[in-house]
């Protein structure tokens, strides 16, 4: 243990005389660590795992591209969602329309965003709720009025009941009516980024059109279901034909192409840039430490000369770059949560999915920190592996 001590006095020492080398060195595998694991943990995030429902490159949305190439949102009516619902690529059609209520059971009224969805097929999306039920087909019956039930998301949850864990059988009044809380979804279950959802009371009004989630079989790509409702969707136009483009292909979009992928070459550039800098930092550490080693070629010599051991030696300069790495790690570790922040931060608004959840990505991390202790060990050793050997103390 004494000999622990002395080394790490030793290494200080060291590289106190040298403030130069050491700041160089230590910046620029912070900046390396910082940079690489802040931008990864955000295109992780936004590209990656945007979304948390099982098969969410299944779940897709209609586009009608006209011949001059521009694509229009196409929402169904409840007879033509229907009619969607029997093509054999499609799995589940789920209809949903927005209103923005307000809460009238508190001492102040509040605006809140609610989302109706068509309850026909409650494994859409494949996320349980988090307490309660989702909602189910026998919340908005066909041809009947829709249940008063409602259920919550997680954040309005926490916000309006306190998150309240007896919340399951309480009202909430919407508009002066008593609505029941049947269910809290989880966290990320963000869908529309709502307040809440209530069961939507689909109508057979030719004139009322729905957005439209379309979830397309296990197995069936985007292109083999568009080809199956083009003509499906042409004869919609025929019927309607001032709601569709004159000319027009079908083109089925998933969440992920739709909501995540614009920042894709963004994000892919920015992190080709902070990888390169990683690989940059390390570089130059290699080269100052071989730098480094060079100058001490004399020290080492006559250390070896006068009777040091080489692995007394090795020990030391092994002290001395892992105390490099150290610093760069720690000080690489702290720019990394902190330009995670100030990235997030200042990412335009609604140009990545509610549900993304943007956190450190810990193996990403804990790899460029070991890439970091790599290099410094190594190329700090590889002086005195070379320079301890007994036939050149010999030659001094």
């Amino acid at each position: 243990m004494a000999a622990v001590w002395t080394d790490l006095r030793f290494a200080v020492r060291e590289l106190r005389k040298r403030p130069g080398f050491t700041l160089t060195a230590v910046l620029s595998l912070a900046l390396g660590i910082g940079a690489t694991s802040a931008v990864f943990s955000v295109i992780y995030a936004v590209l990656i795992d945007p979304f948390p429902y099982p098969g969410s490159d299944r779940i897709m949305e209609i586009r009608l591209v006209d011949k001059e190439g521009h694509d229009r949102y196409a929402g169904p009516t409840g007879p033509q969602a229907a009619v969607l619902r029997q093509a054999r690529s499609i799995e589940d059609v789920v209809l949903m329309d927005w209103w923005n209520l307000t809460t009238t059971d508190g001492d102040l009224p509040e605006d809140v965003q609610a989302m109706y969805i068509d309850p026909n097929a409650p494994n859409h999306w494949s996320i349980p709720a988090l307490m309660g039920r989702w909602l189910i087909p026998s919340d908005a019956p066909p041809g009947q009025t829709s249940q008063p039930v409602v259920v919550l998301t997680y954040a309005f949850w926490q916000r309006y009941f306190m998150g309240d864990p007896k919340v399951i059988g309480r009202t909430i009044q919407l508009v002066h009516k008593p609505y029941q809380v049947v269910g809290v979804m989880p966290p990320r279950f963000k869908w529309g980024n709502p307040d809440m959802y209530l069961p939507l009371k689909v109508t057979q009004d030719p004139n009322i059109r729905y957005g439209a989630s379309i979830k397309i079989r296990s197995g069936v790509n985007p292109g083999q279901a568009s080809a199956e409702l083009q003509p499906i969707i042409e004869e919609f136009a025929k019927a309607a034909p001032t709601n569709y483009p004159d000319k027009f292909k079908v083109k089925l979009r998933s969440i992920v192409e739709v909501y995540a992928r614009p920042l894709g070459p963004t994000l892919y550039l920015l992190l080709g840039a902070v990888a390169s800098l990683l690989l940059i930092g390390c570089a130059n550490v290699s080269i100052l430490l071989l730098a480094r080693g060079t100058e001490r070629q004399h020290e080492l010599a006559v250390r070896a000369a006068i009777g040091a051991g080489r692995m007394r030696m090795v020990r030391q300069l092994l002290t001395e770059s892992v105390g490099i790495a150290t610093a760069g790690a720690a000080l690489g570790v702290l720019l990394a949560w902190k330009g995670l922040a100030l990235i997030a931060a200042n990412l335009p608004e609604f140009s990545f999915p509610a549900e993304s959840v943007i956190k450190m990505n810990v193996p990403v991390l804990l790899f460029s920190v070991a890439l970091t202790f790599a290099t410094a060990i190594v190329f700090g050793l590889w002086p005195a592996l070379q320079l301890s050997r007994p036939e050149i103390a010999r030659l001094l």
